[in-house]
């Protein structure tokens, strides 16, 4: 992770807490150790994130945009993207994790504490209407994931069960959407933007299924259901032949990706370039220690 980054989400508490000072006032507290009490619980919510940000247990997205697009990453919009990845992971560990009322109550703190520093970003028409889509789109994503999930629960055709494995992953690749489309904000090139934007989710459906690999043990503890403790709880599969294909079948519609531009452009010359050899990069990498993971 990105230490400028982490520094950015954890300096944000000092934005609530400068708000917190005011109210207090307001209502006529003026004990120090109430003031500190504060600090302490709010600083210990947004470890809470970072720590999991750290260890991998939750993936900020906004790391792996701002490293795609590299130095054409508008820097002013990081702490407004960090206020979003920080929101989704929280809801998403509230939705799958079982946690007990003290994790329960640092979450709902830390959502709060984020929700307050997006607004007061004062987020333009054009990202407020870009976060009302994203957010409808997670919820068709659940459906869709719901739907997906059941083919390839009842599928005993293993071309069909890969095709299945890769589309689902894809489909839940796209809750990197909004990060890419906040990077992109005043460029105006559609059929480059949907280039980006489509390598971006192959990109995540990968960084995903990595995920999912690592997670397998905690997930069928916590009962959490994957496409991949699904199929490492099936007889007919061989889980090195599904994985291996799996990665084949991504690395063809890279191709068909990138047959759309010429990556061999001097990547100084198209900005567009970049983000997308940067994630052809990352796709390989996630794909090597993907074959690593499963050869162990």
């Amino acid at each position: 992770m990105n230490k400028k980054i982490l520094s950015i989400y954890r300096k944000s508490v000092g934005k609530n807490l400068k708000d917190i000072s005011l109210i207090l006032k307001e209502l006529n507290i003026k004990n120090l150790d109430v003031f500190l009490l504060y600090g302490k619980l709010l600083n210990s919510s947004a470890d809470n994130i970072i720590n999991k940000w750290l260890s991998g247990k939750k993936y900020c997205r906004t790391y792996f945009v701002q490293k795609a697009f590299s130095e054409i990453y508008p820097k002013k919009y990081i702490r407004l993207s960090l206020c979003i990845d920080a929101m989704v992971n929280i809801l998403d560990d509230l939705l799958d994790e079982s946690l007990n009322k003290k994790e329960k109550v640092e979450y709902v703190i830390e959502f709060l504490r984020i929700f307050s520093i997006y607004n007061k970003e004062y987020p333009s028409k054009k990202i407020s209407g870009l976060l009302s889509r994203y957010l409808n789109k997670l919820i068709t994503l659940a459906v869709a994931e719901s739907s997906y999930q059941e083919k390839i629960d009842y599928e005993k055709n293993i071309d069909k069960i890969i095709t299945n494995s890769v589309d689902l992953l894809i489909c839940r690749g796209m809750d990197i959407d909004i990060f890419n489309e906040i990077a992109l904000l005043g460029n105006r090139n559609i059929k480059k933007e949907k280039t980006i934007k489509d390598i971006g989710r192959v990109f995540r459906a990968i960084n995903i299924l990595k995920k999912d690999i690592k997670d397998i043990e905690h997930d069928k503890k916590n009962n959490i259901k994957t496409t991949i403790t699904s199929i490492c709880s099936r007889n007919d599969i061989d889980f090195q032949f599904y994985i291996n294909s799996v990665l084949k079948l991504f690395t063809k519609k890279v191709d068909l990706i990138l047959n759309r531009i010429d990556l061999s452009k001097n990547r100084k010359k198209s900005r567009f370039v970049i983000p997308i050899y940067n994630f052809n990069k990352m796709i390989k990498n996630n794909q090597k220690e993907i074959l690593k993971i499963i050869s162990n």
